[in-house]
């Protein structure tokens, strides 16, 4: 009898060092042409089945219930951006130039222990920081039946949906004010399906739930149709570097009932529509992208931005490069609400970047300058305009 546990505990522990062994050592470069754009992924699998051991010879109990065997994966990656600011025209009676340097370290964590029981559970560290940015629990189904539950990016607008590390600009645009707790995430749960693939995509869900409870959470939706190629999942790029052909439309509709006794002014509704075209010419990648929002309730006003890049084919180096402009701008009226904050006169925001992108390998390699202008204009006063360089670049490993 004991040589037989024995031996059972040995082949249970093969078993697991084989496991934790494939996790490690097993890893691959994703299609660039895949999505998200452009990505790198590592990944490995084991199934895990203990061996049955008898531990007594009385026949007349019954046997244990069959339990599913674990399909597990796990996949361990790195994103980390850094970028040096160099700002002219410093505030105040100083002449001198301002330079700061700051940068984002992700870890990213995902697998799943069953093909329709997924995880991801990813980290953020900016400064001295460590914030948990995605804790997900995903039941995913099908096409048409996915459940996420945890702190997650809600159904929101392109850009958000594709974070700063699949974004076409360095500089995440300025102009919404979808509420969130931290980098765009909140808690929540929501569901989404999509139809052939990706070229029909939906997800709703209701978030502002933290662990203390809330009696009124927030309603978030989400309607993409895609023209050319479909974008499969859950999230989405910017720009696929000439991976995809895109001919893109996105709704977004966000609502926070009034809290209670509340006037129903303290309500909030925030809204988007969002377009994306993208087209390889052979001659180069052309990308236009475009987004408008607007807010009515708790907070008020309409903002907008526009954007064009075009990749040329030919490598300089060992990468392409790809000019870019954006325009972006905000405009609220006085007795608005901005952000939760009351406007007290009618103002408005007008950024312009103007960026040389060196695309060394989609979103998993990239440099990038940018010239940022920003006018400030309140009431009747002048502008208050700033000027800055902004030198990034960006890695990803997966």
């Amino acid at each position: 009898m004991e040589s037989s546990l024995r031996n059972a505990r040995k082949v249970t522990a093969a078993a697991a060092l084989t496991a934790v062994l494939s996790a490690a050592s097993l890893a691959q470069a994703q299609d660039p042409a895949s999505q998200p754009a452009v990505s790198a992924e590592a990944s490995a699998s084991a199934t895990v089945q203990a061996p049955e051991v008898t531990t007594s010879t009385d026949t007349t109990r019954p046997a244990a219930p069959a339990q599913t065997p674990l399909e597990l994966k796990l996949d361990i990656g790195l994103g980390l951006r850094t970028d040096l600011t160099f700002d002219p025209d410093r505030e105040g009676d100083e002449d001198a130039p301002v330079y700061a340097l700051g940068y984002n370290l992700r870890p990213y964590i995902s697998g799943q222990v069953h093909r329709n029981i997924k995880f991801e559970g990813n980290l953020d560290s900016a400064g001295n920081n460590i914030r948990v940015l995605d804790a997900i629990l995903k039941l995913e189904f099908n096409d048409y039946a996915n459940f996420w539950f945890g702190h997650f990016l809600p159904p929101s607008d392109r850009s958000n949906l594709s974070g700063p590390y699949f974004l076409n600009a360095w500089v995440y645009p300025g102009v919404h004010t979808f509420p969130n707790e931290y980098a765009g995430r909140d808690d929540g749960f929501a569901y989404w399906g999509q139809y052939a693939g990706g070229v029909v995509k939906w997800q709703l869900g209701f978030f502002g739930m933290p662990a203390g409870g809330t009696p009124d959470p927030r309603f978030a939706g989400r309607v993409t149709v895609n023209l050319f190629d479909p974008e499969p999942g859950y999230y989405n790029s910017s720009t696929y570097y000439g991976g995809k052909d895109i001919l893109a439309f996105g709704a977004t509709l966000q609502h926070q009932p009034a809290p209670d006794e509340a006037p129903d002014e303290a309500a909030n509704t925030l809204w988007s529509l969002d377009a994306l075209f993208e087209k390889n010419f052979g001659v180069g990648v052309l990308d236009v992208e475009g987004a408008f929002y607007g807010f009515g309730g708790a907070d008020q006003g309409t903002s907008f931005f526009v954007l064009g890049s075009f990749m040329f084919p030919e490598q300089v180096g060992i990468g392409n490069l790809q000019p870019m402009l954006r325009i972006e701008r905000l405009a609220v009226s006085e007795g608005d609400v901005f952000n939760s904050m009351p406007v007290a006169d009618d103002a408005s925001r007008l950024g312009i970047d103007a960026g040389l992108n060196y695309i060394i390998n989609g979103h998993n390699a990239r440099l990038a300058a940018t010239l940022r202008y920003t006018s400030i204009k309140v009431g009747d006063a002048d502008a208050v305009t700033d000027t800055v360089i902004i030198l990034g670049g960006q890695i990803q490993a997966f």
